[in-house]
């Protein structure tokens, strides 16, 4: 029979959802302990009085362990329960935590006593927690992978608002502080950059693309006294080909000779909007007999994310509000990333050049 509760007391929860338990004694509510025999593959017990013992039982015996009293049972459990939560999850931090969690249940025996440090180190509800935001994610990028593959050899890009909005939870900053979530968090917005807007919302922008690449997998090895120096020929004609980067160097060819130096500059369109934020800009050209130009550009820049924008920051490079708003809601989340370490900061300068080149008149 349930004992009944002063109302001066502490309301006994369930330590996995954090509900109140119908009984003072019970680690576990009735919802979640239905749920923990069919997450552990455990069979339902019939005519079973106390079916919290029974499970607590049943795991001690899963992991070949015996004679063992019941708080060493309930710390059995405990790390059980919590590895079958990892062991759900496809991600890499799960690896070790899951290797922790293994080595608290092989240390617990009735021949010694029970240590602190062999109960998991989070509680079994924050492990539900991070659970249910992977089957949330997973979920999502399901649909998202599905959705691109229809679209794939489509010269347009996927634009779908509901796919950013739905997985807004997994940039959220209040998690950031505590471990757990960080590196689930950390883990699901890797695979996000990776998934979702490089094979997705950069269709098209291969700059952005290859920065982004970059980021995510730089060990912060490039900074201003060493920054990563991009001399590509694909990236020299891809950005001549860019009439926003023509129009700037424009601006400056002048006279017979050109000599920039650190100039201020910043791009406001598509790819280079994305690519590149408030660079410096160093010009040398000269004009040759035909009146064209031979010249050498570098850009020189610092790929991070710190600021947040509002959608009206990119109204006038878009052709939409929606569109706009798209682009705000990408930068915001590349912000957070960057706070949590998923987009890493580094200095690069990019040097293309052109021979006779001809300026629109």
């Amino acid at each position: 029979m349930a004992k009944k509760k002063n109302q001066c007391d502490e309301v006994k929860r369930c330590i996995i959802c954090n509900k109140p338990t119908e009984n003072e004694d019970d680690m576990f509510g009735g919802g979640c302990l239905d749920n923990l025999y069919e997450l552990l593959d455990i069979p339902v017990p019939k005519r079973i009085s106390n079916k919290e013992k029974y499970l607590l039982d049943a795991i001690a015996h899963k992991n070949s362990k015996y004679f063992l009293s019941r708080e060493k049972k309930i710390a059995i459990a405990k790390n059980y329960i919590a590895w079958s939560y990892l062991n759900k999850i496809n991600l890499n931090f799960t690896k070790d935590e899951k290797s922790k969690l293994e080595d608290n249940i092989k240390n617990i025996s009735p021949f010694k006593s029970l240590q602190s440090s062999y109960i998991p180190e989070y509680l079994l509800n924050d492990f539900y927690k991070v659970y249910n935001y992977y089957m949330r994610f997973e979920e999502k990028i399901n649909n998202y992978t599905t959705k691109s593959n229809d679209n794939l050899g489509k010269k347009e890009e996927i634009n779908d608002e509901t796919i950013l909005k739905g997985l807004s939870f997994i940039f959220n900053t209040t998690k950031e502080r505590k471990p757990l979530f960080h590196m689930a968090f950390y883990d699901m917005q890797y695979i996000f950059w990776e998934t979702v807007v490089i094979g997705g919302y950069l269709f098209d922008k291969p700059l952005s693309g290859y920065l982004l690449r970059l980021s995510l997998n730089n060990n912060y090895e490039y900074n201003e006294e060493n920054p990563l120096i991009i001399e590509d020929k694909y990236f020299n004609n891809l950005l001549f080909g860019y009439d926003e980067f023509k129009r700037v160097i424009n601006d400056y060819l002048k006279g017979e000779k050109v000599n920039i130096k650190n100039q201020n500059v910043e791009f406001s369109e598509g790819d280079l909007l994305f690519a590149i934020h408030e660079a410096k800009l160093n010009i040398s050209a000269e004009e040759n007999e035909n009146g064209n130009w031979d010249l050498t550009v570098e850009i020189i820049d610092k790929y991070d994310y710190t600021d947040l924008k509002m959608p009206k920051e990119y109204i006038k490079s878009f052709d939409s509000k929606s569109k706009s708003l798209l682009a705000s809601t990408l930068n915001n989340y590349a912000a957070v990333s960057s706070s949590y370490g998923v987009i890493r900061p580094f200095n690069f300068i990019i040097k293309v050049e052109k021979s006779n080149y001809e300026t629109k008149k």
